[in-house]
């Protein structure tokens, strides 16, 4: 994963994939100058997490490839996610059970569902996971990957790899997939869960950071942009990842206690 400035959402974006089903995180710090070293150290001490500081802007395709190269042997699926992203079974909470029917295939594109920022202006305390749970209506076309590292090619986009031998990712169908769209667009099986907007303060915040695949000087996001997307981010509440939440709290509270234990 790469992140820029995302020390308050880090701990929890962990302890929510550790849940379900992942075991270990590549993490690539996009020139942050918050405090995710504190926020990262527990999971670094305990080995959970392998960092690497990454100065390169844009980060993508470089971080990615590097992660491919060093750890393709390390990992049976390595998903590709950003700290907005949280992934999940819609029935069931292990992503690896999940993942045994579609050993056959490079890789797995899962659908994202976009949510909004349940009008909240400034950041709300407590999680995301409890705080936004208002969402477009439909999912969207827009997948991400989780892949077989060891049969990639090159890449393609953040989204979607090229694999060896003209092979093509499948979706939660067992359709093939060649780019980073699919339709028609299901969740029945696995979703993301995409927190793309926050509150109106996360997206000034994170407007002014710049994105850590700015591919230009000139940051093409912009508020007319963020008001315009969040106006259909947040049309059907959805409370699934909730069955999650009182676990994350658990973990978050054990984290805490060890932190501050003599």
């Amino acid at each position: 994963m790469k992140f820029k400035n995302a020390a308050r959402f880090l701990a929890e974006w962990i302890e929510f994939h550790r849940i379900v089903g992942f075991g270990h995180f590549y993490l690539y710090n996009n020139n942050s100058n918050d405090d995710y070293l504190k926020a990262l150290k527990p999971y670094l001490d305990d080995g959970l997490v392998t960092l690497y500081e990454w100065l390169q802007i844009p980060a993508f395709p470089a971080a990615d490839e590097h992660c491919v190269a060093n750890h393709k042997h390390e990992a049976r699926w390595i998903a590709f996610l950003d700290d907005d992203e949280f992934p999940f079974p819609t029935a069931g909470e292990s992503i690896p059970k999940v993942l045994r029917k579609y050993e056959s295939f490079p890789a797995l594109a899962v659908h994202w569902l976009m949510f909004g920022s349940a009008g909240h202006i400034h950041r709300p305390p407590g999680l995301v996971l409890e705080n936004y749970l208002l969402r477009a209506s439909a999912p969207s076309p827009i997948v991400k990957s989780i892949v077989n590292p060891r049969r990639i090619a090159g890449p393609a986009n953040t989204h979607h790899w090229i694999y060896q031998n003209a092979h093509l990712a499948s979706d939660e169908n067992e359709r093939p997939v060649q780019t980073s769209r699919s339709v028609p667009a299901t969740v029945d099986v696995l979703r993301i869960n995409h927190y793309w907007s926050k509150s109106r303060e996360d997206r000034e915040i994170k407007i002014a950071r710049g994105p850590v695949d700015q591919w230009a000087i000139e940051n093409p996001r912009s508020m007319d942009q963020w008001q315009e997307f969040d106006q259909g981010f947040n049309e059907v509440e959805d409370r699934e990842i909730l069955r999650f939440v009182p676990t994350v709290r658990r973990h978050l509270e054990m984290r805490r206690s060890y932190q501050v234990a003599p």
